[in-house]
């Protein structure tokens, strides 16, 4: 129970802030790398500075949207790198070029499935059952450790 808290603790301070050595995490909600990664994946990203062809990026596309995919192609102008991206399972490359100051890091790491647990959490059902109700047993464990001290003494 409290390796879960924690683990959870440490996705959530993560997702919302750059710490740990500029490590960040973002949960996967579409198909577009399949099949390297997977919806419901969660991706740990480190902003680089450098990126190269081949590597999985995540950048931000627009103000409210933020998207993971490969670099194709890598063309340098006199404003910086510029980068063609592609989602593995998509036939065709993206749109839109992007430039250094739009990427917010390289995936570091894939950890499969853990937003499907992130979700559950998320949820009504996931808070009563790994919240509320080991609540519940605490509270009740330490009133009867209470009562058990309380006729000891008598």
């Amino acid at each position: 129970m409290l390796a879960t808290l924690t683990v959870l603790a440490v996705y959530a301070i993560s997702s919302n802030f750059s710490v740990l050595g500029g490590y960040r995490t973002y949960l996967v909600q579409s198909g577009s790398m399949e099949p390297s990664i997977m919806t419901g994946d969660v991706i740990v990203i480190q902003n680089k500075g450098t990126y190269f062809m081949n590597d999985v990026i995540t950048f931000r596309e627009s103000a409210d949207r933020i998207v993971t995919h490969r670099i194709i192609s890598v063309e340098k102008d006199s404003a910086g790198n510029k980068y063609s991206t592609k989602g593995d399972a998509n036939r065709s490359g993206d749109e839109n070029v992007i430039s250094n100051s739009q990427i917010l890091g390289k995936v570091f790491l894939v950890i499969p499935k853990f937003g499907y647990l992130i979700a559950f959490i998320k949820s009504q059902q996931g808070f009563i059952f790994l919240i509320i109700i080991p609540a519940i047993v605490f509270i009740l464990d330490e009133l009867v450790k209470v009562k058990k001290n309380a006729k000891q003494r008598d």
